[in-house]
């Protein structure tokens, strides 16, 4: 009776050492299971992050549009793919992270030789770029050279139009009374005066055209009216009406000038007279008489 309480006292004792034994196993086995998760799930952030950078590094070499932009998409999109499948492992997956891992490392020996050509690429786009900015700033030097010379040769132009102007000197104005004998003789007094004698010459220019060159002589009263209208002249900013036209054969040397206008001296009143010169054009000068 009392071997077989020992038997049983044994038995017990055995069963709580395995007991034990076994608790202390699963307390191991858990914690080594939890540290195991642990290095998983950090490698799967590890792995991720890996990922991002390289997305990153294709967004930022297709963002410089260069001509290998399609094949650079279509390799960013495998990693994004790879990515999401990463996202969708669970961190005791430790299989499928080591084969996303070996697969990374495929990738990447293909990214360098791919970014190796596109950066080939990228660095002679910009030198073609340079070219063609420094070809654009000398053809713009070059634009700009040539509007200035023909804002140079405009301006000659003109100054050669300006001095090809025919001007005057000793320009003097008249007034006329006629004689029974048909002579005219100067006179003071409005009443008297038959006409007005405009004189004044030519003077000389050597780079002038020659030929026949049309001269206006215009009289007008102290109010702006003609006195006597024979026709009317076009200039550049308007029209106007002439006393007498005379037509003077020019040879660039000095021509002396007279222009006789005659009047009713019935219409002829008291006050200042201005006798205007235009040669084809362009007014030239204006003298002045007044009369009593």
């Amino acid at each position: 009776m009392e071997g077989a309480k020992n038997n049983s006292k044994n038995v017990v004792i055995a069963l709580a050492i395995v007991l034990v034994a076994l608790v202390i196993y699963l307390v191991y086995s858990n914690q080594q299971h939890k540290e195991l998760t642990s290095e998983i799930e950090k490698e799967k952030v590890e792995v991720g992050v890996q990922l991002d950078s390289m997305i990153v590094k294709y967004e930022d070499a297709i963002s410089e549009n260069t001509s290998m932009r399609q094949e650079l998409e279509f390799e960013r999109d495998r990693i994004m793919v790879l990515r999401d499948s990463l996202r969708e492992t669970k961190a005791t997956d430790y299989a499928t992270i080591s084969r996303l891992r070996r697969r990374i490392a495929q990738l990447e020996e293909t990214n360098r030789k791919l970014f190796r050509l596109n950066d080939s690429l990228t660095g002679k786009n910009r030198e073609l770029t340079r070219d063609l900015d420094l070809a654009t700033t000398k053809i713009e030097q070059e634009v700009a050279r040539a509007d200035t010379l023909t804002q140079q040769n405009l301006e000659l132009s003109a100054k050669v139009e300006i001095g090809q102007m025919l001007k005057i000197k000793n320009g003097k104005v008249l007034a006329m009374r006629q004689k029974n004998n048909g002579k005219y003789v100067e006179t003071k007094r409005s009443r008297y005066t038959d006409a007005f004698r405009v004189s004044f010459t030519i003077d000389a220019n050597a780079i002038a055209e020659k030929g026949d060159k049309p001269v206006y002589v215009q009289v007008v009263d102290a109010a702006g009216n003609v006195v006597v209208s024979q026709g009317e002249l076009q200039l550049p900013a308007s029209l106007i009406s002439y006393s007498d036209k005379t037509l003077v054969a020019y040879n660039n040397q000095e021509i002396d000038v007279i222009s006789l206008v005659e009047v009713n001296r019935d219409q002829v009143s008291k006050g200042e007279y201005t006798a205007n010169v235009y040669i084809e054009d362009y007014f030239v000068a204006g003298t002045k008489i007044t009369l009593k």
